[in-house]
C-alpha cells in the first residue's frame, strides 16, 4: 500500500531527529501535530538547510515530490527563497 503524504512527511522528520536542533525539531513537530504539514516541511528543510545534512533514507525525487505536493514550490511561509535552496540543496548529494 502506497504513503500518503501525511505518512512520508512523518517518515522524514524521524529521519532527521538527530541530525537537526531540539528546538528546530519541535517547532517541526508542532506543526505537524496541528496539521500544518506544508510548514512542518518547510521548516524541515530549512533546519536540514542549516546543518548542511542529509538523512539516511534521503531521496532528492521522493522529496521534491512531497514539496510539490504541499506547494512549496509555488509558495513558502517561512523564507521566499526555499525552492532555489532545497533545490540546490537536494541536488548537491552525491
Amino acid at each position: 500500500m502506497k504513503e500518503s503524504p501525511e505518512e512520508k512527511l512523518a517518515l522524514y522528520i524521524k529521519s532527521a531527529e538527530k541530525l537537526i536542533p531540539r528546538d528546530g525539531l519541535e517547532s517541526v513537530k508542532h506543526y505537524y501535530k496541528h496539521d500544518e504539514f506544508e510548514m512542518a516541511f518547510e521548516g524541515l528543510i530549512l533546519e536540514l538547510l542549516k546543518t548542511g545534512k542529509y538523512p539516511n533514507n534521503y531521496d532528492y525525487i521522493q522529496w521534491k515530490e512531497l514539496a510539490i505536493h504541499y506547494g512549496l514550490n509555488k509558495e513558502s511561509v517561512f523564507d521566499g527563497q526555499l525552492w532555489s535552496k532545497f533545490v540546490k540543496w537536494g541536488t548537491a548529494r552525491k
